[in-house]
């Protein structure tokens, strides 16, 4: 039993290996039953058992007479039902809310030291975007978290954006946001402000910017998520006064 679980296991990571191997994105297809066997040098009935899994789980799909596709991972119900139990508690989604700023503080500082010239082309053009999507009256929350997201690319660092990926998912699923006109107007002018600073390369002023962006969104800690944060990297809260008085 112990060792039909190591295979099972094997074929899981060498799938996902595969997968990163061969450059695969949401809605490719997967190489044929077939080939995963012979790909990863296993029996077809436990690449199969291995396939089912990852479709149980949502992770990927069959279509009949096409093939079987990977699926988006945060599309799918898992994602709820999972953040469900890890965040039931508000001591939890305030932890959530730290980690987010602790990693898109230190985004901001990278992104100043290795990005240069980029930051103003890449972030002045997801503004823009966003303020269009306001414009034509849409739901803002798709181009504000491509904004956050050029802003994590930004930093160049691999593990940093495959951390920050599912846990801002796990973020939107147990603390979905409230999108009304006055909060629109306010995230409009602190990521204006972001930028201008970013570009200026005034990076305590960026980092103190970000985390009122975000500790606007921790719902339970509220601010109070910003002023630990801050007081563990050493910058100034929000508000532009550290914590020791």
């Amino acid at each position: 039993m112990k060792a039909e679980t190591g295979k099972f296991h094997e074929i899981f990571v060498g799938i996902q290996k595969l997968i990163e191997t061969d450059g695969l994105r949401p809605g490719d297809r997967l190489p044929s039953e077939r080939e995963l066997s012979e790909r990863l040098r296993a029996g077809r009935s436990t690449v199969r058992e291995v396939l089912r899994s990852l479709e149980l789980l949502g992770l990927i799909s069959t279509r009949r007479g096409e093939g079987t596709y990977l699926e988006s991972y945060h599309a799918h119900h898992l994602v709820h039902l999972l953040a469900g139990f890890i965040l039931r508690d508000a001591g939890s989604r305030k932890d959530l809310s730290e980690m987010r700023i602790l990693l898109e503080s230190g985004a901001v500082r990278m992104a100043l030291r290795k990005s240069g010239p980029r930051i103003a082309r890449e972030l002045r053009a997801k503004l823009q975007t966003l303020k269009k999507t306001v414009q034509s009256g849409e739901f803002p929350a798709s181009a504000v978290r491509d904004f956050h997201m050029s802003l994590i690319r930004l930093a160049d660092n691999y593990l940093l954006t495959r951390t920050w990926v599912p846990l801002t998912h796990f973020e939107e699923a147990a603390m979905p946001r409230i999108w009304d006109a006055q909060e629109i107007a306010r995230r409009l002018d602190l990521y204006g402000r972001l930028v201008e600073a970013m570009e200026a390369s005034e990076e305590e002023k960026a980092v103190r910017i970000l985390e009122e962006v975000l500790a606007a969104e921790g719902q339970d800690a509220g601010n109070g998520v910003a002023r630990t944060v801050s007081a563990v990297l050493g910058t100034p809260s929000p508000s532009g006064k550290n914590n020791d008085g």
